[in-house]
C-alpha cells in the first residue's frame, strides 16, 4: 500500500462524512479511527476485523470501498495482493476520471502448430484438474536450460518446469529456443530467470467457480513482482520491447500470453485459448 493510496482513502473518507485529517498520505490517529468508524458502516467483515492491526485495516477498508462500486477486491480480508492492487488502481482511476481502465489490446501472433483448446475445452483435452489431496494431472519435469530464481526466495533455485505431459514437448522446445536467443546472462538481466508459478491446484484469482489453468500444469508466471495481475502495458515490464523475443516464441507453439492478448497479467501464459 503506498502513501498515494493512504490519500485517496483519506480523501474518500473525508467524503463520506468521517474525519481522517489532511490528506497527507501518512496514517495517523485521526486516519485510523476514521478508518475503523468506516468499517463499522461498510459491508460485512470476517469476525474480529476490530483487532486487526491498523494497516491491515486500512487494507480492509480500501477493498471494501472497491466492492461498493462494483469491483471485484478478492475477500475483504485486510491483505494486499494482486487483485487487492487491482481493486485499487481501478477505483482510484473510477474516481479521477469516471470510468474503469480499459486495457489495450495488443494483437499477438497467430501462426501455430498446435490447437490448444479453449479454457472452457481444456477437461476434454487435458482429464482432470488437480485438487488437493485428490486428483493430480500427469505431470512432467522439463529441465529448463537455465536456473530459475524463486520469486518469493531469490537465494532459492530450480532446474525445471512442471508440465501437463500433452504440454511437455513444447515446453521443452520453448525453453531451448529462449535461451538459445538470449543466453543465461541475458535472461537474467531481463529477470527471466524468476519463477513464480507453474502447476497449482487452485481457482482463478478473484472467482469462486473457474479452476486456473496452474490446476492442469498448463500455465507458468514469470517475475509477478514487476508484472502486477491487473498492470497494462504501460507499467508491465513483460511489455517491453526487449521482450518480444520471449513471447513470440511462446505464441509459435500455440501458447497465449494474457498480456498481449488482454494487457492484464503480463506474468501469465497458457496453453489454451481464450474463451
Amino acid at each position: 500500500m503506498l502513501a498515494s493510496h493512504i490519500r485517496f482513502l483519506q480523501r474518500r473518507l473525508a467524503t463520506l462524512g468521517h474525519d481522517p485529517g489532511p490528506a497527507d498520505g501518512l496514517r495517523g490517529p485521526r486516519s485510523d479511527a476514521a478508518i475503523r468508524t468506516a468499517l463499522a458502516t461498510l459491508p460485512p467483515l470476517p469476525k474480529g476485523w476490530q483487532v486487526w492491526p491498523a494497516r491491515r485495516r486500512a487494507v480492509a477498508c480500501l477493498q471494501a470501498l472497491a466492492r461498493a462500486e462494483g469491483i471485484d477486491p478478492g475477500p475483504i480480508d485486510g491483505f494486499w495482493g494482486p487483485q487487492t492492487d487491482y481493486a485499487v488502481t481501478a477505483l482510484i482511476t473510477l474516481a479521477a476520471t469516471g470510468r474503469r481502465p480499459d486495457w489495450r489490446d495488443i494483437e499477438p501472433a497467430r501462426a501455430t502448430p498446435h490447437r490448444w483448446p479453449t479454457e472452457a475445452g481444456v477437461p476434454a483435452l487435458f482429464g482432470p484438474h488437480g485438487v488437493e489431496g485428490g486428483h493430480r494431472p500427469p505431470l512432467v519435469e522439463v529441465p529448463s536450460p537455465w536456473p530459475f530464481r524463486i520469486a518469493w526466495n531469490l537465494a532459492q533455485t530450480r532446474s525445471f518446469l512442471w508440465a501437463h505431459e500433452r504440454t511437455a514437448p513444447s515446453v521443452a522446445r520453448i525453453l531451448q529456443r529462449i535461451h538459445l536467443h538470449y543466453g543465461e546472462a541475458r535472461l537474467r538481466d531481463l529477470r527471466l530467470d524468476i519463477f513464480s508459478g507453474d502447476y497449482a491446484p487452485r481457482l482463478m484469482r478473484g472467482s469462486q467457480r473457474r479452476w486456473s489453468m496452474h490446476a492442469w500444469g498448463i500455465a507458468y508466471d514469470f517475475d509477478d513482482s514487476q508484472n502486477r495481475l491487473h498492470w497494462g502495458a504501460d507499467r508491465a515490464r513483460l511489455a517491453r520491447p526487449e521482450y518480444l523475443p520471449f513471447w513470440e516464441i511462446w505464441e509459435s507453439e500455440g501458447w497465449v500470453s494474457l498480456g498481449r492478448s488482454r494487457n492484464r497479467d503480463w506474468m501469465h501464459v497458457q496453453a489454451a485459448r481464450l474463451d
